[in-house]
């Protein structure tokens, strides 16, 4: 539970950081699409480059910097769309986003859950895209379509919740990282509406264990070994 204690934490700050920065963007004046995107995907370089840094300080820099790169692009969709947002909605997206965990938490307290853990997580997964490039392709609400990105990108902290690798905070640190950088989902779904593409998702599970290398974060004590 601490773990996920912290995750949750984790990914509040993040989509914080992301709403300060998208809500900062907003008063460089700046309405072209493609320079605002231009300016994130330069900062998600950076936070790439840093990333290949062998050291818990330089993948920590690079979190807040996916998470600065997540707020351009959130304005360059902004901007496309035409939409404004204040600081104090967007944030209040943000920790709705966050408390999401929990829905996807509740249920692994039901035994017969957590024990099929593994389709658990890959029909909570399918759903939850399912959903969010819903709310993204047939909504015109700003908030709403905030929330899409912003439940792709908390999605992406609760798959990694489920490596059972995890042995110290560097490796948390890590998996947080490679969490962030879902953001390129995000990037790709704004560049694909900006260029009118229609949006699509082709999920293929072909030969793909659900189980195999993951594990549920909510841990049980065998009865032979009570």
């Amino acid at each position: 539970m601490k773990r996920l204690c912290f995750t949750f934490l984790a990914s509040f700050v993040f989509l914080a950081v992301t709403s300060l920065t998208g809500y900062a963007a907003y008063f460089f004046n700046i309405s072209n699409f493609w320079i605002m995107f231009g300016i994130a995907s330069g900062v998600f370089v950076a936070g790439i480059a840093l990333g290949f840094v062998k050291h818990v300080a330089a993948k920590i820099v690079a979190f807040f910097v996916n998470a600065v790169a997540m707020g351009f692009y959130l304005q360059s969709w902004y901007v496309n769309r035409g939409f404004d947002n204040s600081l104090w909605l967007m944030l209040g997206v943000a920790a709705l986003a966050a408390a999401y965990m929990l829905v996807y938490v509740l249920p692994l307290f039901i035994p017969a859950v957590n024990r099929h853990y593994g389709v658990y997580l890959l029909i909570f997964v399918l759903l939850s895209l399912a959903g969010y490039v819903v709310l993204l392709c047939f909504t015109k609400t700003t908030w709403v379509s905030t929330l899409g990105f912003y439940g792709i990108l908390q999605l992406s902290f609760i798959m990694g919740c489920s490596f059972s690798d995890v042995s110290d905070f560097d490796d948390q640190v890590q998996v947080w990282l490679v969490s962030s950088y879902s953001l390129l989902v995000c990037a790709a779904l704004i560049l694909m509406a900006a260029l009118g593409s229609d949006c699509s998702c082709d999920c293929d599970g072909g030969g793909c264990s659900p189980s195999e290398g993951i594990s549920s974060p909510i841990r049980t004590v065998p009865k032979n070994k009570k």
